[in-house]
């Protein structure tokens, strides 16, 4: 007879605590939650919901904010049009995020810029949890879950809707006490201080501007030569100017494959285009003029001003599996930093790239057999953290200056 473990099931919070959070709306309810959040004490809890997929750019279209002794706020950014009393009000304290990196941009770009953060997620990962989602955290030091049934709706819905509201606000509702109890957690462990750096870290990043975004497109690999490259770049470039005139996803305009599609087959007529099983809709039936234009102006472009089928990057190192053949003394040392950083990890209960991401150890091994480095200084400039380079910095440089053969 088998006997099967149970565990006790977690309770799922499907409420705020305090009753319902409130929507802050109108300049009447707005100037209220700054009275209020101005005389609350400590910390401030903040989240904030996109209509990513919905609508054009990363914009936030609620924020929650709570704080200890004011309560819950949910904010409607379409209703306020400047937050600088808010960001006075909010610098008196931390702010308290999950995945902080997913929210600074858009709030920095609404006018709120934080003096210091807490990222319950980061803290999770480095007290060594396999699952860092909010809900699995919470459960984990809490011992009380949360639904996550709204993260993906269309938040510039308007009126949103009272199961949408409850969802946002229970958002913002145990961060409080989940920061506590990793701040606990951390400091037992002695990894407060490597919390804090990394805290710091995400703070000072900013969103990375690529070159040719256009090349992004899903399924471009499809695309092998250069007149076909300029269809998507024009196709890509129309839809994004469609979109942001009409504050819609561009995915909601023209699909990526329907832009790929176009640049494979190279429609060159409307009738040609409306062949193509993507552009049949409605929309961009009324739209085949212009999608044509633009397919006309990208195999009419001379070939001097024709996209390169690449654009100019750093080499890549080889595979690993062929260091042997192309740097057998980067092979030896890499296994030896490998068997290092495997001990490393188990030591403090870490995955090996939350100490050092792999790719800066292959690179510097690969780079130190033809020119000597200062590898505390290689490692700044790769922003490997003070206190990954505390726990790195030595070992590695013993293995580059010790190893030196095959």
């Amino acid at each position: 007879m088998s006997h099967q473990a149970t565990h006790p099931t977690i309770p799922v919070l499907t409420h705020p605590q305090d009753g319902p959070a409130d929507l802050v709306n109108t300049t009447v309810s707005y100037q209220a939650a700054l009275r209020r959040l101005d005389r609350g004490h400590g910390p401030f809890a903040v989240d904030a919901e996109r209509a990513s997929g919905y609508r054009y750019g990363d914009r936030n279209y609620l924020i929650q904010v709570r704080r200890e002794g004011a309560g819950t706020f949910l904010i409607d950014p379409t209703a306020v049009d400047d937050f600088s009393e808010l960001n006075a009000v909010m610098a008196a304290d931390t702010w308290i995020f999950h995945a902080a990196i997913q929210d600074l941009g858009p709030l920095r770009d609404q006018g709120l810029t934080p003096g210091t953060i807490f990222d319950t997620e980061v803290a999770a990962r480095l007290l060594g949890l396999d699952r860092v989602n909010l809900a699995a955290v919470t459960a984990h030091f809490l011992g009380v879950t949360l639904e996550k049934q709204h993260s993906h709706q269309d938040w510039s819905t308007r009126p949103l809707p009272s199961s949408w509201l409850t969802y946002a606000a229970l958002d913002v509702e145990l961060l409080g006490d989940l920061a506590i109890s990793e701040t606990d957690a951390l400091t037992e462990t002695r990894k407060l201080r490597w919390a804090h750096e990394e805290f710091a870290y995400i703070q000072a990043q900013r969103a990375i501007h690529r070159p040719d975004p256009w090349r992004r497109t899903s399924g471009i690999q499809r695309v092998t030569d250069r007149r076909r490259l300029a269809v998507v770049q024009h196709l890509w470039n129309e839809r994004e100017k469609i979109a942001r005139s009409k504050d819609l996803a561009p995915s909601r305009i023209l699909s990526d494959r329907g832009i790929i599609e176009a640049a494979i087959t190279l429609p060159r007529t409307v009738g040609a285009l409306l062949a193509i099983h993507e552009f049949g809709g409605a929309a961009n039936r009324r739209r085949s003029h212009q999608w044509q234009r633009a397919i006309n102006h990208a195999l009419t472009l001379p070939s001097s001003e024709l996209p390169p089928r690449r654009l100019p990057a750093p080499p890549k190192l080889p595979p690993h599996k062929i260091w042997e053949e192309k740097n057998p003394l980067a092979a030896t040392r890499l296994t030896a930093a490998r068997e290092f950083l495997d001990e490393l990890a188990a030591t403090h209960h870490l995955p090996v790239e939350n100490i050092i991401q792999p790719k800066v150890v292959r690179q510097l091994l690969w780079d130190a057999t033809t020119t000597p480095i200062d590898v505390p200084a290689y490692l700044t400039n790769n922003q490997v953290r003070p206190w990954q380079q505390e726990l790195v910095a030595q070992t590695l440089t013993m293995i580059i200056d010790t190893i030196t053969t095959p």
